[in-house]
């Protein structure tokens, strides 16, 4: 359940440990992935946007992710909808908070 919806109905959310994760994510956070450089501007947005998480690593991986203070993204050079599913992302993250 999505904390804002939990708040709203004042229980208590409840997300699975790793070991209910499913194997293709479990599998994801286990691969390389290589140091990646972004646009300047861009990741100054991203750690404004993010202002209580600290990222201080951009790399190259499969698929967009946000762990360990390192963000993964799948290209430097994000289209559209790629940008739109950073922010989900990141938002996803901040309400965790």
């Amino acid at each position: 359940m999505h904390p804002r919806y939990a708040a709203i109905f004042d229980i208590e959310n409840l997300e699975l440990n790793q070991y209910y994760c499913s194997q293709a994510n479990t599998l994801s956070q286990s691969t390389t992935a290589s140091s990646l450089t972004i646009n300047e501007q861009l990741f100054a947005d991203i750690k404004l946007s993010a202002k209580p998480i600290i990222i201080n690593s951009v790399v190259q991986g499969s698929e967009m992710q946000l762990n360990d203070n390192q963000l993964t993204l799948p290209t430097p050079q994000l289209n559209a909808s790629e940008k739109r599913a950073l922010w989900a992302l990141m938002s996803e993250h901040l309400d965790k908070l």
